[in-house]
């Protein structure tokens, strides 16, 4: 009889995993008897992770191209799996998840997992970018066993060039836990925020970095300002990947029409109640995976308004669960805004649609249970491989 499973997770930080999606999953793997572990940068959220039953290894990725930083993490990385015994490594961020399926491939770990979760290139990026991209992700997919995409774009994508194999991958988006984000009041957040009682609340949960492109959202919020006085932006989320881009923020928020008017919230475990007192949630990233803070806004009963790029193009239908814009376009993420603020009757039309619909299609358990499937079938597929039973005679590897 096999002993239990051992699975790693490597991503970039411990909050990935620690986050309203991947968190009740990795509860999930514990509950079934999987020994899981985690080979990410510790940045505080290893405490939840170890109360959920995962072991952390701290590895010291970074977000961008540093040379002799990413050496050290690759050495220490490699040494982790080297002496793991690890069943299985699901990488899921893009530069680990080039780094964790090269090394698990070479080491002969019997199954490896990666979920896209969004190529690094946005819609206006070079095509020289993109080429670089999609040579890097083709050589990562070579060198693992199965991909699972967020979105449908960036699987047909992968399909078109070569980084992903036909019936070596899977369509899961996110989902969302609904018993947490659900439509409800938040009376005292308001007061602790030190919004006013009477205050048109625009809101953002996520990363401050540059791709967030949170500066054209305060452009949009000023627009609005002269006609809606009481209008307040608060944003929840950190800059731990790029804290020059807060303080880009920070001092464009303190000039002009919006200073006094942005309430920088910070990193929040809580942020189920932030959704409850938003009038209008507002996305403006230039690029998405998925985009999970819309499913939370739309769960919650908010209208959501967001730029026409990949995640955010299939999470809402434009007119009818929410509202796209054009991106970078301040001016017209800003008449949308106005338009949830002033028509009830559209309002109240999208986010009942939008409730229907994450309820329907979007639920955290239903997501689960395909990734979970996924697992259940690679980890079959290497003990076949083992017994000699393999289709190719045991290796199970794609040509590279």
């Amino acid at each position: 009889m096999r002993e239990a499973p051992k699975i790693l997770q490597v991503c970039n930080q411990d909050r990935f995993l620690a986050s309203p999606y991947m968190l009740p999953f990795m509860r999930r793997l514990v509950r079934k008897g999987y020994a899981v572990e985690a080979a990410c940068r510790v940045t505080g959220a290893e405490e939840e992770l170890r109360e959920a039953g995962v072991v952390v290894h701290d590895i010291p990725f970074t977000r961008k191209i540093t040379p002799f930083q990413d050496l050290r993490s690759h050495s220490l990385l490699k040494r982790l799996i080297a002496q793991g015994g690890y069943r299985m490594v699901h990488t899921h961020t893009p530069k680990e998840g080039v780094m964790g399926r090269r090394i698990a491939w070479e080491l002969g770990v019997p199954a490896v997992l990666h979920t896209c979760n969004g190529y690094y290139f946005t819609e206006d990026s070079s095509p020289l970018r993109r080429f670089l991209v999609m040579r890097i992700e083709r050589y990562a997919a070579r060198r693992c066993h199965f991909i699972a995409f967020v979105n449908s774009e960036d699987l047909a994508l992968a399909l078109r060039r070569g980084a992903a194999r036909p019936g070596r991958l899977k369509y899961i988006p996110n989902g969302v836990d609904t018993d947490r984000f659900h439509p409800g009041e938040e009376p005292g957040l308001r007061e602790e925020l030190g919004v006013p009682a009477d205050a048109e609340v625009v809101g953002y949960v996520g990363e401050v970095t540059r791709e967030k492109n949170l500066g054209m959202l305060l452009d949009a919020c000023r627009l609005l300002i002269g006609e809606r006085p009481r209008l307040r932006l608060v944003m929840v989320g950190d800059a731990l990947k790029e804290p020059e881009s807060m303080e880009r923020l920070r001092l464009k928020a303190e000039k002009g029409e919006m200073a006094g008017r942005v309430v920088f919230a910070g990193f929040r475990r809580d942020v189920e109640r932030f959704y409850r007192i938003f009038d209008v949630y507002a996305h403006p990233s230039l690029r998405e995976g998925f985009g999970v803070p819309l499913i939370e806004a739309m769960a919650t009963g908010i209208p959501v308004v967001a730029c026409r790029v990949r995640g955010p193009r299939e999470v809402v239908s434009d007119g009818i669960t929410g509202t796209l814009v054009r991106p970078g376009d301040a001016e017209e993420m800003a008449a949308a805004i106005s338009f949830y603020l002033e028509v009830e009757e559209a309002r109240e039309a999208h986010t009942r649609r939008a409730l229907e619909e994450v309820r329907r299609e979007r639920r955290l358990g239903p997501a689960h249970r395909r990734l979970m499937g996924v697992y259940q079938r690679l980890l079959r597929e290497a003990d076949r491989r083992e017994d000699g039973r393999g289709e190719d005679g045991g290796k199970g590897r794609p040509d590279t």
